[in-house]
């Protein structure tokens, strides 16, 4: 569905290839609805698939009461859910584990539980310094309420993160300033830095090239960040890009957006709107440019991973290619203000031969530093000593 699931199903696949019996409990939301009907065979006879459908609903009412009357930040505190505590400890109870790997700071309500009726090693792996993500959006806000709210669940998530060393035994960073982050703020557990894997296509994915100068975004378009840097593009560099190539054409895909940002993407010229893709690979495949603006977030950029493994000359902004350690003007271009980054786009656009040798680079290093079976190697070893 996102960067965030693709990296959490990889890293599952992984374990498995590697060597390892892996077991899944997830939640099924409204943002992420999945059934075991809709995984293939092929997976469920590799990996124990438990999945329990939530609604995930945010009301008035819990948010003034989770104000006033809890310490916990209310999007962590929602996925709590009795029936999922109950499978936990019925899966806890019925298996051996060596480890119980908790995907994400939104799993943190279950700790307790899991320390109470497991001898074996917790494990968060953090997709994110969630606190960060929230900071930031709490810094741009206009409106002062929501302001307040975003700078009062930073701090929350923060109290969390900061004495997260008390409640795990180890920590799976999946870029290394979130690495540096949690070993300077109190951890003092192990820890190890895996990013987010990927599988390359087994075979090349057909595309007709088109006709016209062409660039992609494909990103979650429930997720702040995301909304946030599609519409700084489309306000402030993409006019700058139809100036220099009138003919350009430009194709967004995102799950869940909006009426409002749906409509607004549907009556931009040149702008096609596809909303959620089928699948990801075949729709950034079809065009030669992806860009990946992003001001706010923490963690790793999995599709700018993605777009590198599909051979994709990438822009990105200095925060969406952090941790990834690319270079610029070689693995990627990295830009930050209006006028370079479509500076950027336009050069890419404007000469093939600069397109081909950044995605050429870019496929050669997504291969030799996030291939997902090398990595879970690497994650299974990591564990082995840790048991």
């Amino acid at each position: 569905m996102d960067g965030g699931t693709l990296a959490t199903l990889n890293m599952c696949i992984g374990l498995v290839k590697a060597g390892n019996t892996v077991t899944v409990l997830t939640l099924s939301t409204p943002k992420h609805p999945s059934s075991i009907e809709r995984i293939p065979e092929s997976l469920l006879s590799e990996i124990n698939f438990e999945i329990l459908s939530i609604p995930l609903t945010t009301t008035p009412f819990g948010y003034f009461y989770n104000i006033l009357f809890t310490r916990r930040p209310y999007n962590i505190q929602r996925y709590f859910s009795k029936t999922f505590k109950r499978i936990i400890l019925k899966t806890l109870r019925s298996n051996e584990f060596d480890i119980v790997q908790l995907e994400g700071l939104y799993l943190y309500p279950y700790v307790k539980t899991i320390r109470k009726h497991f001898s074996g090693k917790i494990v968060l792996r953090a997709h994110n310094v969630e606190h960060h993500i929230w900071e930031t959006l709490a810094n741009e806000e206009s409106n002062k309420l929501r302001a307040w709210y975003f700078n009062l669940l930073a701090r929350r998530i923060a109290r969390i993160e900061r004495h997260i060393n008390s409640n795990i035994d180890a920590l799976v960073a999946i870029s290394d300033p979130d690495y540096k982050w949690f070993t300077t703020n109190g951890l003092s557990k192990p820890a190890v830095v895996c990013p987010a894997g990927y599988f390359p296509p087994q075979q090349p994915l057909e595309s007709t090239p088109p006709d016209k100068p062409s660039l992609c975004y494909i990103g979650a378009l429930d997720w702040m960040p995301n909304i946030e840097a599609l519409m700084w593009f489309i306000d402030w560099v993409w006019p700058r890009i139809q100036s220099e190539i009138p003919e350009v054409e430009f194709y967004v895909a995102g799950r869940n957006a909006t009426s409002e940002l749906a409509e607004r993407l549907m009556m931009e010229r040149n702008i096609v709107f596809y909303g959620q893709v089928a699948d990801s690979a075949t729709f950034l495949s079809a065009y030669p440019v992806m860009i990946a603006p992003l001001f706010s977030g923490s963690g790793i950029r999995v599709k700018i991973i993605e777009g590198m493994f599909l051979r994709r000359a990438i822009v990105a902004t200095s925060m969406a290619s952090r941790g990834i350690k690319a270079v610029n003007n070689e693995h990627l271009l990295i830009a930050d203000a209006p006028d370079e980054f479509a500076q950027a786009v336009c050069r890419l656009l404007s000469s093939p031969e600069t397109a081909s040798y950044i995605s050429k680079n870019a496929q050669e290093f997504a291969f030799s530093h996030f291939d997902a079976t090398h990595l879970a190697k690497e994650l299974t070893n990591f564990y082995q000593r840790l048991i």
